[in-house]
């Protein structure tokens, strides 16, 4: 009987100065976050059909697949990833907490950071994207799921046990492991994807929401796409895709701009000059401000406020 390929990394035969190179090396599609002082990591590989079972003790590190990575290697395929340790995963979604025994899911076709944590016995598959696409015609949004709870422990104990009879397992039987893997992954992962699918929309709504408080509370400051992301803990992917229903976040920001500037201009009490308040509100010129008032409201700045005080 012919049993399952396997295969072993250590850098414990390498002189220190170079083991964190050679991971590296090895994991060149990640980039990664480690001190090399004192660096050392080992990796066992079984390959299971069409999946790959990595068991990895390693130093504290922090891996990341960054978007020109994703341009450069084109790798297109699936990680699991089970810790002993509890961690953060930076997606384009935001960041969420995984709690020590959770099972982390990523897309290697988009980027995504983990925070820096050792490996102690962490349990990994990898599988290529056709195989998860033939039971999750949606794997798309699979990305950034956290498994966890009943069906998360279910699978967690089945990676287990794989690793622990990894050296047992026959070539016969690898394409139904490893199917019977899949289709667990499926049932696991739905009911998290129906879940993300109801909370997105009241959540994405209460950032939205934020996101517009923030806005209007700094009108009169020169606001960077990148500071307003930050300060509500999003992507400036997510915040994008947030404003579309609005035009876009530029739009958004120069529509309540010119209402800042229309408000100004209705108060009776206001002794700027308009070219004043334009300033005041972002507008770098009075022709500016002019051609967006007037193709908003219909009227040039000085028009509307002879209107407004009835002169």
């Amino acid at each position: 009987m012919s049993f399952v390929p396997r295969s072993l990394f250590t850098t414990d035969a390498l002189p220190e100065r170079d083991r964190f190179e050679a991971w590296r090396a090895l994991f060149s599609a990640h980039d990664l976050d480690a001190d090399p002082h004192g660096f050392a990591g080992r990796i066992e590989t079984t390959l299971v059909g069409s999946m790959a079972l990595r068991v990895m003790n390693a130093a504290p590190q922090a891996p990341a697949r960054t978007r020109s990575q994703i341009r450069r290697d084109g790798q297109d395929g699936f990680v699991l990833h089970l810790s002993r340790h509890p961690f953060h995963v930076e997606t384009d979604r935001g960041e969420v907490a995984v709690p020590a025994g959770a099972i982390s899911l990523n897309d290697l076709s988009q980027p995504y950071r983990r925070s820096r944590v050792p490996e102690t016995d962490s349990l990994i598959l990898a599988f290529p994207r056709s195989s998860v696409a033939a039971v999750l015609p949606d794997e798309d949004a699979l990305h950034g799921l956290i498994l966890n709870g009943g069906a998360g422990r279910l699978l967690a104990d089945h990676m287990r046990s794989l690793a622990a009879h990894s050296d047992a397992i026959a070539t016969i039987d690898a394409a139904h492991i490893a199917q019977a893997t899949l289709h667990m992954v499926a049932a696991c992962a739905r009911p998290s994807l129906e879940g993300a699918a109801r909370a997105a929309a009241p959540l994405d709504a209460a950032r939205l929401r934020a996101a517009k408080r923030l806005m209007r509370g700094n009108l009169c400051t020169p606001l960077r796409i990148d500071t307003v992301a930050r300060e509500l803990g999003l992507s400036r992917s997510h915040l994008y895709r947030l404003f579309e229903p609005e035009g876009g976040v530029a739009r958004y920001l120069a529509r309540q701009r010119l209402a800042a500037v229309r408000a100004a201009l209705d108060d009776p009490l206001e002794r700027r000059s308009i070219g004043e308040i334009g300033e005041a509100y972002g507008f770098g010129s009075s022709a500016l401000l002019s051609r967006a008032f007037r193709q908003a409201y219909g009227l040039s700045p000085r028009d509307y406020r002879a209107f407004a005080r009835g002169t």
